[in-house]
């Protein structure tokens, strides 16, 4: 009778754990309730174009957005920024203001001209069918259909919240993808700790780089593990922390613009085509 007790609570347990993880990120193609997936309402800002990629990962359609720089030439070859939006966001959220960013970054000389795509990915923390949908599906896309420099020493991936967690993660898990990752205010965990420790060679060998900033008031330790992981293993990486800082992606914007686009521009400037 304990014995079948408990089987039952580990099944009633394991049921929930699947029914949220379902919810979270659309597993076995059931859409999660509370996202909204297509969302073409752009915020005023020049450059930007919405699309929808019908995703067999997924099941169902799913926004995205890409900017182009101005002066944009078909004619010639761009490397790729992957900005991930945080809990809450969506394609259209940050598009506007990232995109901004990055314009004033060219304009400054910090970085080179480059498309900016933005994805949308619900509240799946970038993982399950919408890391799939991303890997699989959006960014060869991208390099069918623009004129992009195909290769990972040309693709970045930076975000905010769940998306810099998300950027982390999927350059720790997919290092023949990117050549850097930057998060704003993101954390890793077991799964990024030890997939980091996995990939240790690799990502070292394959000359990744890391920006990994976080505020005084927004879990300034949240990159603890994997930062001595980066460290044993000669993983370039840098670590910010910038005091007073809240969790607030205008605060992240103001204090790290100059650094931010600077780390980008260093790792993609060198394969400016």
């Amino acid at each position: 009778m304990i014995l079948l007790n408990y089987l039952r609570t580990f099944l009633l347990f394991g049921a929930a754990w699947l029914t949220t993880m379902s919810n979270l990120i659309g597993a076995d193609n059931q859409m999660p309730p509370g996202v909204k997936w297509v969302n073409p309402q752009l915020p005023a800002g020049p450059g930007l174009e919405h699309h929808v990629l019908p995703s067999t990962s997924l099941g169902w359609d799913v926004g995205y957005v890409v900017w182009k720089p101005a002066n944009y030439d078909p004619a010639r070859k761009y490397s790729v920024i992957y900005f991930l939006h945080g809990a809450n966001g969506t394609e259209s959220s940050d598009a506007a203001g990232f995109s901004g960013w990055v314009a004033k970054g060219i304009e400054k000389g910090m970085l080179p001209p480059v498309l900016v795509v933005f994805p949308n990915g619900g509240m799946s923390g970038y993982r399950g069918a919408v890391e799939k949908m991303i890997v699989e599906e959006l960014i060869p896309l991208i390099d069918r259909t623009y004129p992009t420099l195909a290769q990972r020493q040309s693709r970045a991936v930076v975000g905010f919240s769940m998306g810099g967690a998300g950027g982390v993660r999927l350059a720790v898990l997919h290092p023949e993808l990117f050549t850097a990752a930057a998060s704003m205010g993101g954390r890793a965990g077991g799964e990024v700790d030890a997939a980091a420790e996995k990939n240790a060679s690799m990502l070292a060998q394959n000359k990744i780089a890391f920006l990994l900033i976080n505020g005084e008031k927004d879990h300034p330790k949240a990159f603890e593990v994997l930062v001595k992981t980066f460290t044993g293993a000669g993983v370039e990486h840098s670590v910010v922390i910038h005091p007073n800082l809240e969790h607030h992606l205008g605060g992240y914007y103001e204090q790290s613009f100059e650094q931010l686009m600077r780390f980008l521009g260093a790792h993609l400037k060198k394969f400016e085509s």
